[in-house]
């Protein structure tokens, strides 16, 4: 007993002896390893090939889930049956006859024997398994690029795996995924032998008649595939599991923890998939935050809003979608991928704005809800600028606006006074409003009919969300043409304030939230506004109103608010959202239609929001947003000082600073981390 004890403490010695000595020589130059290297070992799973789910175990739920969709319902919990089985098979016959390693079948001949199931089924479940691993295995870009360099450089390249399937499995695994030319592979389910328990490297040194220094083995568990390597003399690289690597980075081991424990299928796929595109590679010289921000976090969004949007219209019959710019744009094009050659309501991009459907609606006088749309506020604007908003000349009216108690047409609207006065100065142009809204009116219904809006009974409009506003205006201009038309409203989310349209009759319908409900959803949403508008922006300014020109009715835009590098930042992280869609795609015709629940796609974008990293506080609070587009447009950056050192100087113009970023939790952490960090802001702030 006490032989054993001291036998245990002194292998687990050597093994941390052997683990130091590796950190301290390991070179991290692995082309430099390779080069010094006559035969390249490479471990297969996660390691050359990665699979499409966070947890190899997952498979066993997939092939559960086809199961029980293709055949009777499994009266047994298999995933964990299958999950228990191998090393349960394997203590068995390493006591009959010290097999080290064993194979799919004697797998499934252990759970036939303890589960007492017919020998069809399990032979389906088999086939499942084969079938699911070889869908589900995909090349690990970053690890076949060093394969291609031993090619190359005529190195002797072989495979070694503690591995289960078969061999023709394996090898078509390889194969599939550009893995062609290969000495020999060495399968521990066919050897008996495996690297955890340290008997297939002396196995293969005899069978290449390899010296152990001449021999390089690269894989991702540090015990089987570094320490006892070492212990036979052969040089290793460690690459670390991708999913031990992202969970290394801050940013992501904070949005693994917003998941349960035990994720969904569909919560896997999704790590996986954001896992396998960003996490494979050891260094940062590739890195494109503007990509990858938009895989991880936008991706997932728009897929989701997208699977939810066509239930939703195929359910309600919609006969014609149209999508509102700008929001609407990124959505159309999602729309467009996600139901290629499907029978779905056609679609079509509809140049629209507040101001362009609002302005229209006002007739026969001006009301409260004319008033709400003329004197929508924006800091910094004068009174000229309200009234040219809807093209009135302030020069023409100087006695309307001093008869209110303006000085003059350039006194920037401020305060509650300032707007009734503003309110009062629209009610005395109430003749050139309306006359103006006439014609835009006008115009208006062109383009509507000119895009076959007015064609169909039942047509759904789709935006970013939040009141409602268009979704009313447009009903309104309906009613005032006498034309029944049946506008069904889809959003990201909707407010408490839209319910008041809803209660006309409204429909509408939000997929993260619906009139602020959930309230964790809708207090992500509100909290966010501004970065959510940033990730459904459209390569094109706000649209003014309509014009007509020659015979058709045109969209007249204001200026595009984008310098090139905004814009090349939208177009990057769009792409990179468009790329998770195609990839996610893919997975589901290897398994099965996917639905994100709200709650699922809202978590990375949460994470960022509330809890960002330093970097991404630089990064994302450089941006700007602006409030209202064109000549009077109002920017105001996401989170960052115009001037630092004054602000930090100055607690008065640190606290105003502070009141006017639109991303708190990015301002608190680019500013305020040392002073106050987020966890201590937190605590104040519940209690």
């Amino acid at each position: 007993m006490e032989k054993n004890i001291f036998s245990k403490i002194a292998s687990k010695f050597y093994n941390k002896s052997l683990k130091l000595i590796n950190t301290l020589s390991n070179d991290t130059d692995l082309k430099k390893l390779i080069n010094n290297s006559e035969i390249v070992s490479f471990d297969i799973f996660d390691t050359v090939i990665l699979r499409k789910v966070f947890e190899p175990v997952d498979i066993f739920t997939i092939v559960e889930n086809l199961y029980n969709d293709e055949h009777k319902k499994l009266d047994i919990d298999f995933k964990n049956i299958r999950g228990n089985a191998e090393a349960e098979a394997t203590k068995i016959l390493a006591e009959l006859n010290g097999t080290q390693s064993i194979g799919l079948d004697e797998i499934y001949a252990h759970i036939q024997k303890t589960q007492n199931l017919d020998s069809k089924v399990i032979n389906i479940l088999k086939a499942l398994e084969i079938e699911i691993e070889l869908k589900f295995c995909v090349k690990n870009e970053y690890m076949h690029s060093f394969y291609q360099y031993c090619i190359d450089n005529g190195k002797k390249v072989i495979f070694t795996s503690d591995m289960y399937l078969p061999e023709y499995v394996i090898k078509k695994i390889l194969y599939d995924n550009g893995y062609t030319k290969f000495h020999k592979l060495f399968l521990s389910s066919v050897i008996r032998k495996s690297k955890s328990k340290g008997g297939l490297y002396p196995h293969i040194l005899k069978d290449l008649s390899c010296k152990p220094s001449k021999l390089l083995h690269i894989g991702d568990y540090y015990f089987a595939d570094v320490i006892n390597a070492m212990k036979e003399g052969i040089k290793p690289y460690y690459y670390k599991k991708t999913s031990e690597y992202a969970l290394s980075h801050h940013s992501f081991k904070r949005l693994r923890q917003l998941y349960p424990s035990k994720l969904s299928i569909e919560e896997s796929i999704y790590f996986a998939t954001i896992i396998n595109k960003t996490f494979t590679q050891r260094d940062n010289n590739n890195e494109n935050i503007w990509y990858d921000f938009g895989y991880v976090y936008c991706g997932i969004i728009y897929f989701g809003l997208t699977r939810w949007l066509t239930s939703q219209v195929l359910h309600q019959e919609i006969e014609h979608i149209f999508f509102l710019a700008r929001d609407g744009y990124i959505m159309h094009k999602a729309y467009s991928l996600m139901n290629q050659g499907a029978k779905t309501p056609v679609s079509k991009y509809m140049y629209a704005s507040r101001r362009a459907i609002n302005i229209p609606t006002i007739y026969n006088g001006i009301d409260e809800y004319s008033i709400k749309v003329l004197c929508h506020f924006v800091p910094n604007l004068s009174v000229a600028n309200y009234l040219d908003r809807v093209d009135i000349d302030a020069t023409k009216h100087i006695k309307k606006i001093k008869e209110v108690g303006f000085f003059d047409q350039n006194h920037i609207i401020d305060t509650v006074n300032d707007k009734d006065k503003l309110a009062k100065l629209f009610h005395l142009l109430v003749d050139d409003v309306c006359s103006i809204a006439a014609v835009e009116r006008e115009n208006l219904l062109t383009y509507l009919n000119q895009i076959g809006f007015m064609d169909a009974k039942k047509v759904a409009i789709v935006d970013i969300g939040w009141q409602g506003t268009i979704q009313n205006s447009l009903n309104k201009l309906m009613l005032l043409e006498n034309n029944e038309i049946d506008i069904n409203g889809y959003y990201l989310g909707t407010f408490q304030t839209a319910l008041k349209f809803a209660e006309k009759g409204f429909p509408m319908s939000g997929y993260m939230c619906n009139f602020s409900e959930p309230k964790n959803n809708f207090q992500v949403l509100s909290g966010g506004v501004h970065m959510l508008e940033f990730i459904f922006s459209a390569p094109h300014g706000s649209v003014i109103k309509f014009d007509k020109k020659n015979d058709e009715v045109i969209a007249i835009f204001e200026p595009n608010d984008f310098s090139n590098n905004k814009l090349d930042t939208i177009n990057e992280f769009q792409k990179g959202a468009m790329d998770f869609i195609s990839d996610f795609m893919a997975i589901e015709r290897d398994y099965k239609k996917i639905n994100i629940a709200p709650e699922t796609a809202i978590k990375p974008i949460s994470r960022l929001l509330k809890t960002p990293t330093y970097s991404e506080s630089v990064n994302f609070g450089n941006l700007k947003h602006s409030e209202y587009v064109g000549a009077n447009s109002h920017e105001s950056y996401f989170a960052k000082s115009p001037d630092p050192l004054k602000m930090f100087l100055n607690p008065i113009k640190f606290k105003q600073t502070y009141s006017k970023s639109l991303w708190k939790a990015g301002f608190r952490k680019r500013y305020m981390r040392y002073i106050l960090p987020e966890n201590i802001y937190c605590y104040f702030r519940k209690h």
